[in-house]
């Protein structure tokens, strides 16, 4: 059973099992690192003082002011990482992903991708660069969901879960199934809440400063491995379904006129008119097991000749 919410943890493990995984991630989680240590730098440094001295200006109380400004402040500089991963993710996102598929043994799938490669390159990064566009403008509006305890949170992670999983992925939708932009969201809305159940998984571990490093990744190894089971259960129903249609072809095939008459048919004729029947005498020892050819023919010859004609009688006596 395919259960959508269970697979970025999924994903952590099995980055966890396949270190070579890691080693391509080098150089982006390097970057990615720097940019958290200055987002992190500038969030305490500078914004911490600015909110903290705007909430105590409005007669909030310090000790209150305080608390909710390092509050903001982290998911400020969780919201940053996230903008730069945004924009760094697509070069290194589609190879860790197509990487994943050839580990679980679905190279074949990648081998079968249809379509010109130009338009396909094309449409993946015109619709990449929406769909990053739209996910940073969400992550910014929906940032004071996160003011309303528990609800907000929950509604917060299922809205950009939903475009989270939608970009993860894109690249399997357009770039190996070959479908449009518009087919392929037509479908993630349809699977709304399989996408938001993966989503909002994924976005609650984003968020967790300086970890949100790693599951950024592992996210896109959890869809990976998502899509990976998607395929190999429809390859299993694909094999059943021709597995069925080749026992019922068989069976068919099978099937001769004999095996349309009756059970008589098989030994000999039979003729509803005839006289008399022909009796079967089923072997009673060893003995006849191992009759000739020519006692067979005689013991027949005597089954089917007719009986003999009883001389007939007249008024004055047999003729």
């Amino acid at each position: 059973m395919i259960v959508p919410s269970s697979y970025p943890v999924q994903g952590i493990m099995f980055m966890m099992g396949h270190p070579q995984l890691i080693t391509n991630l080098i150089c982006p989680i390097i970057w990615t690192i720097l940019w958290a240590i200055a987002a992190t730098i500038f969030g305490f440094a500078y914004l911490l003082h600015k909110q903290a001295n705007a909430l105590i200006s409005v007669n909030c109380p310090a000790g209150v002011a305080w608390f909710v400004s390092v509050l903001f402040v982290l998911l400020e500089i969780a919201l940053l990482v996230l903008v730069f991963y945004l924009i760094i993710l697509p070069i290194y996102q589609d190879a860790l992903f197509d990487r994943v598929l050839k580990l679980r043994g679905l190279r074949h799938v990648l081998d079968k991708r249809e379509g010109n490669d130009v338009i396909k390159c094309l449409r993946g990064v015109h619709g990449g660069l929406l769909i990053v566009f739209i996910q940073i403008l969400v992550l910014i509006v929906t940032l004071p969901l996160n003011l309303i305890p528990i609800l907000g949170q929950i509604l917060y992670a299922m809205i950009n879960g939903w475009l989270l999983t939608f970009g993860v992925r894109f690249h399997y939708d357009v770039e190996i199934c070959n479908k449009t932009v518009s087919q392929s969201r037509k479908e993630a809305w349809q699977r709304r809440s399989e996408f938001s159940g993966f989503g909002s998984v994924a976005v609650g571990l984003e968020m967790i400063p300086l970890a949100n490093l790693l599951f950024m990744w592992t996210n896109i190894v959890g869809a990976a491995l998502w899509v990976a089971d998607e395929i190999e259960r429809d390859e299993r129903k694909q094999s059943q379904r021709v597995s069925q249609t080749h026992t019922i072809a068989s069976g068919q095939s099978g099937q001769g006129p004999s095996s349309l008459t009756s059970p008589t048919s098989s030994h000999m004729p039979y003729s509803p008119t005839s006289s008399h029947t022909v009796p079967y005498l089923p072997p009673t020892n060893s003995s006849t097991e191992h009759l000739s050819e020519e006692g067979m023919g005689m013991a027949m010859a005597t089954a089917l000749s007719p009986p003999p004609a009883k001389p007939s009688k007249s008024f004055f006596g047999p003729k």
